[in-house]
């Protein structure tokens, strides 16, 4: 039992380490007062583009220009972008060698006329004043940010995200500890220069990833230009994969694999250690009430609701997760666990996923 223990409290000190803080946009400063071009990435978001374009036409005096790539859309998408006054192009026939939404983003930067490019999501929200607080963040130290949203859940099962969530923030390290082992970018929002889009050749020098967001970040790094990282807060959220479950699987199936791949060493033994302990924790304290091992029952009785604690605590600030989602967190757990098999294995015999009626 004391190895056990130990286990847990390692896996315990793990998670405080790895979840350590959430960094939010600079809320003043200097302001780069730069041009920004948006440009929105949009396919078959029929229902999600409207809200987007409301929020920015609600700051419209901070953005020169707003852009939506319809990429393939058999949906009402370029209707809809059109509607809001927004300039469109249409993506129909995309080169070879060109992979998931990367086209789309390159053609948007090809059309932009700002000096500061803001990539975003069609499911992101985006409070009054988030844009500014992104110009304002990257003045800070004029490179490269990306945020992860705040995530907005509506129906329970949408609570199946909680550790991809969970993990994602992990990988990219924004806690303090491990600020410099990010493995990338997030991609809904990205605010980059035009001259640091230039020198990692745009999204042509990630065309061929499926997960554009964390090749850019990699050029970056290569190139010795930096990004800095924030969560969304009350200034940026989405509602991810709001189809069902059927999507929820096919949506983080698709980079799940490939984003763990990337991840640093160390990062990745302590998400082990942690996620050990978390299914560590309740099997134990089954098998001691099995048992009738009371003392047992207690001692992981108390590790358990130790997790749980962090887990409502922490996840309050990167997202709305239903309560039951953390009060029995192995659901959600061995959902992320199935999930990321089936990543690995379709990443090992390079099979394709299936995103949006398009093979990836």
């Amino acid at each position: 039992m004391i190895l056990t223990v130990s286990m847990l409290a390692v896996g315990l000190l793990c998670a405080m380490l790895l979840f350590a803080r959430t960094p939010r946009l600079e809320k003043s400063g200097a302001d780069a007062r730069r041009a920004v071009s948006v440009v929105i990435p949009a396919r078959n978001e029929e229902k999600t583009l409207p809200l987007i374009l409301a929020d920015l036409a609600k700051q419209k005096d901070d953005l020169l220009e707003t852009i939506v790539v319809d990429d393939g859309s058999s949906d009402n998408t370029y209707a809809v972008a059109e509607s809001f006054g927004c300039k469109t192009l249409r993506v129909t026939d995309k080169p070879a060698g060109w992979t998931g939404k990367s086209f789309a983003c390159q053609t948007g930067a090809d059309a932009a006329q700002g000096s500061l490019l803001l990539f975003l999501d069609a499911d992101v929200r985006l409070s009054p004043g988030a844009v500014a607080g992104l110009r304002n963040s990257w003045a800070k130290n004029q490179r490269t940010v990306s945020v992860c949203p705040y995530h907005r859940t509506g129906r329970p099962v949408e609570s199946l995200s909680l550790f991809f969530n969970l993990l994602m923030v992990a990988a990219n390290a924004l806690s303090p500890f491990f600020s410099r082992r990010s493995i990338g970018l997030f991609g809904p929002v990205i605010l980059i220069s035009r001259e640091d889009y230039g020198a990692v050749n745009g999204h042509a020098g990630a065309r061929e990833s499926i997960v554009d967001d964390l090749a850019l970040g990699e050029q970056l790094k290569t190139r010795g230009l930096g990004f800095d990282l924030y969560a969304g807060g009350d200034d940026i959220s989405y509602r991810m994969y709001a189809g069902g479950l059927r999507e929820l699987f096919r949506g983080w199936v698709k980079n799940i694999a490939t984003g763990a791949s990337k991840t640093s060493v160390t990062v990745v033994v302590m998400a082990v250690l942690w996620i050990g302990a978390l299914i560590s924790a309740p099997l134990n304290l089954c098998f001691q009430a099995f048992g009738r091992s009371w003392q047992g029952v207690a001692i992981y009785g108390v590790f358990y609701i130790a997790f749980v604690l962090h887990l409502f605590l922490f996840t309050r600030k990167i997202g709305r997760f239903h309560i039951l989602a953390t009060l029995f967190y192995p659901l959600p757990l061995l959902f992320f666990l199935i999930v990321f098999a089936v990543s690995v294995f379709k990443k090992i015999f390079r099979l394709k996923a299936v995103w949006k009626g398009r093979k990836i």
